[in-house]
């Protein structure tokens, strides 16, 4: 009988394949090649999860996938799900710390090389920044005991940054989202939800009103949505093997979406998840990677700080069907890309 890992090497010897420091990764076969030539003059950077050493990291590296750095360097911390402040020099993200033997995911700041990291709250996750930078919006988790389930989540927090204040949202119904995402009006937030029974859904891609009780149902099957950085258009996991893109209408009384295209489709075993926008809308990161046998008891290879051996970060063209190159090649769980914007000629 041919094993599940001769299997995922026949079919993707490429995502194995070493990168070091510094060095161009080499584009599968089959795909498109030529994108590495024009990412490697594109000035924005990306931000990723990744399980190298044997606990998880953050790395920030080129669009290419050149260069990448350990930005965090805490063998006995997890961190993970990072986003990128609006204009650049921040990241927020959450970390797997332990304290008297009991682990805890709490929400941090910090810079974007790793300097003058701090703790915005103990047990929340998930977090997502308003489009002017000011404020960062999060779940809290919905037990005091550590899970590291991404739905486990109760209520919508907002924490200041100058102020270092958190207000909660009015809607306390809300409960069991994941993948928060703001809305650049400020207007609504956009988020996954599961098991979400107080709210009325099974699983759903929500519309949320950011300050106020309204809650629509996008009609998306999949999750993890991600939106355009002028709101018209969002991303998310279709199914497990897709990227889907549809037209979003967002106004003061309702929330649609038109379904698209896919533009990325892989095919089983291959799974495409944790979709994100560039600054500019041009590209759209992705990860990309084998199911694995952890899925069958919950531990699927998308939930942050599950790990993901064989999985990648990818670049696709956000204006056609399936044009994309990875961009990391070794496989080792890297997971969650998000954008850095960065000044510059295709940055300002």
């Amino acid at each position: 009988m041919v094993s599940r890992v001769a299997v995922v090497i026949g079919l993707a010897v490429w995502l194995v394949l070493p990168l070091g420091a510094g060095e161009a990764p080499v584009a599968p076969t089959g795909e498109a090649p030529e994108m590495l030539q024009e990412l490697k003059a594109y000035k924005h950077k990306i931000v990723f999860e990744t399980n190298r050493d044997g606990n998880w990291e953050l790395y920030v590296m080129n669009a290419d996938g050149s260069n990448p750095v350990n930005i965090t360097k805490t063998p006995d911390v997890d961190e993970m799900y990072a986003k990128a402040s609006p204009d650049g020099p921040q990241i927020c993200f959450t970390a797997d710390e332990k304290k008297d033997g009991k682990k805890a995911r709490n929400l941090f700041l910090m810079n974007t090389d790793g300097t003058n990291r701090t703790k915005i709250c103990d047990n929340a996750r998930e977090p997502c920044w308003s489009a002017d930078g000011k404020c960062i919006a999060f779940l809290k988790g919905e037990y005091e005991r550590y899970d590291a389930m991404d739905y486990v989540t109760k209520g919508i927090f907002i924490y200041d940054l100058k102020t270092a204040q958190t207000r909660e949202h009015p809607n306390k119904k809300i409960a069991h989202l994941y993948c928060l995402n703001w809305s650049p009006d400020g207007n609504w937030f956009v988020a996954t939800v599961h098991a979400g029974a107080s709210l009325g859904f099974k699983h759903a891609i929500l519309a949320l009103g950011a300050d106020n009780d309204k809650v629509f149902d996008l009609n998306l099957g999949g999750c993890r949505p991600d939106l355009s950085p002028d709101g018209k258009k969002i991303i998310w996991g279709h199914g497990d093997n897709a990227v889907g893109l549809a037209d979003l209408e967002l106004t003061a009384d309702t929330a649609k979406a038109k379904t698209l295209y896919n533009v990325v489709q892989s095919k089983k075993p291959m799974e495409t998840y944790h979709a994100d926008w560039s600054p500019d809308g041009k590209y759209i990161a992705f990860s990309r990677g084998p199911e694995h046998e952890g899925k069958r008891v919950g531990l699927a290879p998308e939930i942050p700080s599950s790990n993901a051996p064989g999985w990648n970060i990818c670049v696709a063209d956000a204006s056609q069907k399936t044009r994309w190159v990875a961009i990391t090649t070794d496989g080792k769980s890297n997971k969650e890309p998000d954008w850095i914007f960065v000044k510059g000629e295709s940055g300002k």
